[in-house]
């Protein structure tokens, strides 16, 4: 009886620990989350800026890494790409880089895709985010 009881405690103990662990996990995936959800929001905002401004100048023709704009908020970015559009942006009220990719397929098709980066726009995280 003795034996079981202590194989019980290790039992319980190790459950207890998994689900810790677990838990811990959650939480971690839950906060990456919202901070991608947030750099996702920036980012289309800033998508929205860029094409607003878009319509007066053409920022496409700007250098590699060169700046087309800067907002109270944010900072764009010109990025070449050989088979890419990229604009890349500075969200100082985050204090995190982002950027933003559209490729045109065939026909109808296109693919954005959002991305967290840094400062050299080198690094491409994608970012995980509830869908529209």
């Amino acid at each position: 009886m003795e034996s079981f009881l202590i194989v019980l405690v290790i039992a319980g103990a190790w459950y207890l620990w998994q689900r810790s662990r677990n838990v811990e996990r959650a939480k971690v995936a839950n906060e990456r989350l919202a901070k991608d959800n947030r750099l996702y929001d920036h980012i289309k905002a800033g998508m929205r800026e860029y094409h607003w401004r878009e319509r007066d100048q053409p920022l496409w023709r700007a250098k590699h890494g060169e700046m087309v704009f800067e907002t109270a908020h944010l900072q764009a970015f010109h990025l070449d790409h050989f088979v890419e559009s990229r604009v890349g942006f500075y969200f100082k009220d985050l204090d995190e880089y982002g950027m933003y990719s559209f490729f045109a397929g065939n026909g109808d098709d296109f693919i954005e895709s959002y991305y967290r980066t840094d400062s050299t726009f080198q690094k491409e995280g994608m970012l995980l985010h509830d869908e529209d």
